[in-house]
Parts: structure tokens; C-alpha cells; sequence
């Protein structure tokens, strides 16, 4: 294999240098009968012909230079607009400008040439020989005014708003001039001297073209080499201040090869205008051209794309305070769909360009089964996350607005909390299961036995796990016949305390020393709810037998409304006191019983308050608590009342003498 390619180069070889010799034969033989052609132009016919021809060529170039600045006016005052235009919508505005810049542009090139290939048609130029190099020389002017059109895009010498490049005034109108020169150089050069030249002497319109090629080439590295360090200072500024752009990531490491990218390009494409037919050329320029317009479309997209992220900073402040937890959400989700859709952007651009500079055939693919079939999965998966995505915000945006206290329903009840809660939860998992039953189903991937092996998962776990299925079905009715809510302070399952969470299957409770209990709601046989629309402190006192009933009620109703003079507690107790009389004749006392309403909660906070007013009260009048305590009483006759005994201390000096 190495011997086939060492022969094969040793005949490229071989035949290059045969075809350079015999243009050099050629070269030489044009020089010999450049006398005798010259005189045959130097009849007065041919001067005629020519000097109609060079009219022609003054009369275009001299519109050109007439219609030059025509309608700057116009490109002016959009620009000021656009300045003037607010900050959101500066871009879009600066592309309107670029628009109407390129329009008005193109209108004077298309006038200048329909004049000119007017005065052809009407025989301004004698055909067919001289008519032929004007058409040449027309087709000529206007690619080098399409030339300077598409680097007016860039540098707009006019109108900051129409210029792509970050460049000040006078800069922008240096590099208009310099790379607009050197544009009309190569393309008068190529296509219109070279050709004339080689009407009569086609080896010396090689050698024409090749200098041509090369004084243009040498002054593309003059100006990459002038414009290296500015455009690689501002590749990095741009990098670190436009965080949203689509070419961010790849501007870094361009920064410092860009100078040598250009010139291996601008190398290669002088090397096929010298070297090579212009179809090879002409193929590079037309792929050149698509793939700027491919780059530049694709990065204001994903641009604009960037700036997704910024919707929930963008937010009105009446949204934000409605529903504060939408732009952390935003926040959260939106970075991941741009990088998916840059993702997708770049994939885009690379088959363009594939597809453009003919490595692959991308079109024809994609109009086969598989590459339809790969679009449409793109574009189904792409379209079920937005739906996704959307659904879950617009739901949690809803749940989140109802249980907002500062919205206009106001403060949501505990049920409405609790269910909220459970539905937002429930919601989530709906969404992701069923969009990923649909996202595999839209990749190929048959959704019919995964559904078959979740019911056959869905039945182990039923019998598997009974006691979930059952904590799961009693929470859910629990929750239906709102039984409990959080903060509510319940017992369940002989534990009692405050309810501090909620979920699908089980909840916790918090006593009074601080622990927290969880219990399995299939635990809960009977649930009994404290905090439920009110309450009642229930108190049963004891006095003594020998006390007034008449007189303690009254007491009561006064420790009563001294309680009610608290303003932290009589605000709490929405009923009067209501007295049940005498329950009981115990032992060692009579018992008492009252009730007071209090609002939900407090009836604990309400007793207490009240036991300390009934002692006070109590105590100020002398009422008797009983309480358990011995007397003895010495024996005597039957109708007699016997006194209680009296122990008198002993004296200490007394018993010593007694001893």
C-alpha cells in the first residue's frame, strides 16, 4: 500500500511538473508576440469598442459614487431609535436596523447594476467579444458590492445599532475601508482582469492572477496581523461579561487561535483561485457564505435562548409576592432546558455544516425513515418536557397561591394546608410517571410490558405490603373527612401531642416532654381532636362539708370574672361559666363541677388561669380545700362532743429532771 502511494505521488509529481513547464513554453511565447497583438488593438474599431466599454465601466462606477450615501438619513435616525428604544428590546431593534441597512444597501447596488446591464442590452457595448467582458465586468461589480454589503454587516461605518462588531466610529470605518479595498481587489482582480488578460495571453492571465491572489493574501495578514491582539481582548471581554451567549464557552480558546484559523483559511482559498477551476472556489465562497449565515442565526437563537434564564428575575413584583417559590423554580428549571435546547442548537449547527461543506449528505438523511424517525423523538421528548415542565409549575404556582396567606383569599385552614400538601406531592409523581411512560414510548421503547410488570409489581406489593396499602387508604380518608390537621393537638394511638407533619401514610406528634412520635395511620382506630372549632375547660372542685354551696357558687362566678379581666385570657373564652352543681359527696369533701368555653386549644391555658383566681378567691374568703389530714378525738359519752386532743410539745428540761 505504501509502494501504490509513493507512486501515485511520484506521478502527481511528474504531471505538475510537465504543466509547469509547459505554461513557463507558453509564458514565454506570449511575451514573443505581445508586439503583434498589441498592434491588432490599435486600429480605430477597436479603440471604439474599447473606449464604449470603458464608458460603460465609468458610467456604473461613477452611480455607485453618486448613490453612495443615499439613504444614510434613514439609517441614521433608526439608529437613534434604537437607542433610544429600551433595554430588553435593544437588540431586536438593532436587528430591525441591520435589516433596513442591507435593504437600502442591496436597493442601490440592484439600480447600479439594472442600469448597467440596461445600457448592454440597449448596445452600449458592441457584442459579442467586448459586450462579454462588460457582462463580466457587471457580474463583477456586483459580488464586490456583495462583498462589501456582507462586511458592512459587521462593520457598519454608520450606525452603531447595524454593526455587529463591538467597535467605536472611527475604527469601524478604518476596517470598512481596508477589508472593502482589499474585497474589490481580489474580485475585480480574479474576475474580470484575469479573464480579460487571458483572452489573448492566458499564461500571463495565470501569472496576473496569481499576483493578484497574492498582494490580496498579503494584505489579509497585514490586517489579521494588525487586528490579532483587539479582537482577542475582545473575544475575552465579551466571554466574561455576556454570560448568555450562545458562543461564551468556545470564546476563550478561540481568543488565542483565531488569527491563525483565518490565515490557514484565507491560504487555502487564495491557493484554489490560483490553482484550482473556479467551481472549486465559487463552491468554497457559497459554503463560507451559508455557514456565516448558519453561525450567526443559530448564535442569536441560542442567545436569546440564554435569556430564559433571567424570566424569573424579570418577574413582576405583584407575581414575586404572590408566589415567591415561581422564580426559584424558574431559577432551578430554566438553566436546565437552555443548556438541553443549546445542547440541541449545537447538534444543529455541526450537521449544518457537515451538511453545507458536502463531508455528508445530512438532507438526504433526514428524509429517511430513521432520521424522521429521530427528528420526531427529538421534537415529541422536547415537547413533552416543556408540557411537563409547565403543568408541574402551573400546579405548584396554583397550590402555592392558595396557601399563600397574603393573597386574596387570605389564611388557608389547616385541611386546606394538609390536602395542598398531599396533592401537590401526588401531582409530581403523576406528572413523572406519565410523561415517562410517554417519553419511552416516543423513543421506540414498547410501554406494554413495563405497564404489564408494574401491575404484577403492583399486586407482590399489595399482598407483600398490606400494612402500607393500609396506612396509605386510612390517611387519605383521614384527610378527606378532615379529621387532623397539622398544629392540631390530637391523641391517636394512645400518644397524644401536637400534630408537627402530615404525609400520605403516617404523621407525627409531639408530646409535652418534646419527643416526637411517628405513627402509622394504620395504628389510628380513633382519632380525638382537641383543637377542633372549640374547647371546654371541665374542673371539679372540692370543699369542705361544712362550707355554704350557695356561697362557694357565688365565689366561683367571682373568680370567674376576675379571670375574664385578664386581656390574654379573656379573650380566649367565647361562653360563660355554666355551673353543673354537685357531682359527687366524696369522702372528704363535696365536688363541684363547672365548664367554660374557650376558643380551640386554650381550654388548657383558660383552666389554668382559672385555678389560679378559684384559689385565690378561695383563700380570701376562707372556703376550705380539703385535703388529706388527720384528727383524733378522745372518746366520751355517746350525746357528748368530744374535743380534739391537744398535744402540747414536750420540755426538754423537764424530762431531764424527770430522768
Amino acid at each position: 500500500m505504501l509502494d501504490d502511494n509513493g507512486s501515485a505521488l511520484i506521478g502527481w509529481v511528474g504531471e505538475a511538473r510537465e504543466a509547469l513547464t509547459a505554461w513557463a513554453m507558453q509564458l514565454v511565447a506570449e511575451a514573443q508576440a505581445l508586439p503583434a497583438t498589441v498592434m491588432d488593438f490599435a486600429d480605430l474599431q477597436t479603440a471604439v469598442s474599447a473606449g464604449r466599454l470603458i464608458g460603460l465601466i465609468v458610467l456604473v462606477l461613477l452611480l455607485q459614487r453618486v448613490l453612495r450615501h443615499r439613504g444614510d438619513a434613514l439609517i441614521d435616525r433608526l439608529a437613534t431609535w434604537q437607542r433610544r428604544s429600551r433595554a430588553d428590546l435593544g437588540p431586536l431593534c438593532g436587528i430591525c436596523v441591520i435589516a433596513v441597512a442591507i435593504t437600502v444597501q442591496g436597493a442601490k447596488v440592484a439600480l447600479v447594476a439594472a442600469i448597467g446591464y440596461g445600457a448592454l442590452l440597449l448596445g452600449a457595448v458592441e457584442a459579442p467579444d467586448w459586450s462579454a467582458t462588460a457582462g463580466r465586468f457587471l457580474l463583477a461589480f456586483v459580488i464586490a458590492e456583495i462583498a462589501r454589503l456582507v462586511i458592512n454587516i459587521f462593520l457598519e461605518p454608520r450606525a452603531n445599532a447595524a454593526r455587529l462588531l463591538p467597535l467605536d466610529e472611527a475604527n469601524a470605518q478604518h476596517w470598512e475601508k481596508r477589508l472593502s479595498r482589499l474585497a474589490r481587489m481580489a474580485v475585480y482582480g480574479v474576475m474580470f482582469i484575469a479573464p480579460v488578460v487571458a483572452i489573448a495571453f492566458p499564461a500571463a492571465a495565470l501569472l496576473v492572477e496569481g499576483a493578484i491572489a497574492l498582494f490580496v493574501l498579503l494584505g489579509v495578514f497585514a490586517a489579521i496581523r494588525e487586528a490579532r491582539e483587539p479582537v482577542r481582548q475582545s473575544m475575552l471581554a465579551r466571554a466574561g461579561h455576556h454570560r448568555n451567549s450562545f458562543y461564551r464557552p468556545v470564546l476563550r480558546p478561540l481568543a488565542g487561535l483565531w488569527h491563525l484559523l483565518a490565515g490557514a483559511y484565507s491560504a487555502i482559498f487564495a491557493g484554489l483561485v490560483v490553482i484550482a477551476p473556479p467551481s472549486a472556489y465559487l463552491f468554497m465562497l457559497q459554503a463560507s457564505a451559508i455557514s456565516l449565515v448558519i453561525i450567526l442565526a443559530i448564535g442569536f437563537i441560542g442567545t436569546y435562548v440564554g435569556n430564559l434564564r433571567r424570566i424569573g428575575q424579570l418577574l413582576p413584583p405583584t407575581v414575586r409576592a404572590r408566589l415567591p417559590m415561581l422564580p426559584v423554580r424558574l431559577d432551578g428549571w430554566l438553566p436546565k432546558l437552555v443548556r438541553t435546547i443549546n445542547g440541541l442548537l449545537v447538534v444543529t449547527l455541526l450537521a449544518s455544516l457537515v451538511d453545507v461543506w458536502a463531508i455528508a449528505d445530512v438532507r438526504a438523511w433526514l428524509g429517511t425513515p430513521e432520521g424522521q424517525a429521530l427528528v420526531g423523538a427529538i421534537t415529541a421528548l422536547l415537547g413533552i418536557a416543556f408540557l411537563s415542565l409547565t403543568g408541574w409549575l402551573l400546579a405548584a404556582s396554583w397550590i402555592e397561591d392558595r396557601l399563600n396567606p397574603d393573597t386574596g383569599e387570605g389564611e388557608p385552614g389547616a385541611r386546606e394546608k394538609t390536602l395542598l400538601s398531599l396533592f401537590r406531592n401526588v401531582i409530581a409523581i403523576a406528572i413523572l410517571v406519565v410523561a415517562g411512560m410517554i417519553a419511552l414510548s416516543e423513543i421506540g421503547i414498547d410501554i406494554g410490558p413495563l405497564l404489564a410488570g408494574a401491575g404484577v409489581i403492583g399486586l407482590a406489593i399489595g399482598f407483600g405490603a398490606q400494612t402500607l396499602v393500609q396506612d396509605i387508604i386510612t390517611g387519605v380518608f383521614i384527610q378527606l373527612e378532615d379529621a387532623i390537621h397539622q398544629d392540631d393537638f390530637i391523641t391517636a394511638a394512645g400518644i397524644s401531642g401536637t400534630v408537627e407533619r402530615l404525609s400520605i401514610r403516617s404523621l407525627g406528634l409531639r408530646d409535652l416532654a418534646g419527643t416526637l412520635h411517628v405513627v402509622p395511620f394504620s395504628s389510628v382506630t380513633t382519632v380525638s381532636n382537641f383543637t377542633r372549632d372549640f374547647g371546654y375547660h371541665l374542673g371539679e372542685y372540692r370543699i369542705a362539708y361544712k362550707e355554704n354551696l350557695g356561697e362557694v357558687i357565688d365565689h366561683l362566678h367571682e373568680a370567674y370574672a376576675r379571670m375574664m379581666e385578664n386581656p390574654e385570657i379573656g379573650t380566649e373564652v367565647t361562653g360563660p361559666l355554666e355551673v353543673d352543681g354537685v357531682t359527687a359527696l366524696a369522702d372528704s369533701s363535696v365536688n363541684i363541677r363547672v365548664r367554660i368555653r374557650s376558643t380551640p386549644g386554650m381550654q388548657w391555658a383558660v383552666g389554668r388561669a382559672f385555678n389560679r383566681c378559684v384559689k385565690d378567691r378561695f383563700d380570701a374568703v376562707g372556703i376550705e380545700i380539703p385535703y388529706p389530714h388527720m384528727k383524733m378525738h378522745f372518746a366520751g359519752e355517746r350525746q357528748d362532743k368530744a374535743p380534739p386532743a391537744e398535744i402540747a410539745p414536750s420540755d426538754p428540761a423537764t424530762s431531764a429532771a424527770e430522768e
